[in-house]
């Protein structure tokens, strides 16, 4: 698979749509906690740490994908990308998951 330009623009679309409910998720969470910390307890800790570190895997995917530098092998490139990406997307849910069942 070396023309990879038709499979970029989809999983750009979709970290878009993504990490505009992460965020949106963490801003409502953040502002009903008016008078305490948002992050409590174990569960509060859990759900923000993968949302951390899921947002900063959804930059990372995203940087890879709209870099137009020249590789040797953009369909291995992609290959990579594209496991950061579910590796991220995989992260987010089951924070969410863990999180509701603490």
């Amino acid at each position: 698979m070396n023309d990879v330009a038709g499979l970029r623009q989809p999983m750009v679309t979709s970290i878009g749509i993504i990490m505009g409910f992460q965020l949106a998720f963490l801003a409502n969470w953040a502002l009903t906690a008016e008078t305490v910390p948002a992050v409590v307890g174990l569960a509060d800790t859990v759900l923000a740490l993968t949302f951390l570190v899921s947002t900063v895997a959804f930059m990372l995917v995203l940087f890879r994908l709209l870099n137009n530098r020249i590789v040797t092998n953009p369909g291995q490139r992609y290959q990579d990308t594209l496991r950061i990406y579910i590796s991220a997307l995989v992260l987010a849910f089951v924070g969410l998951a863990v999180a509701l069942l603490i």
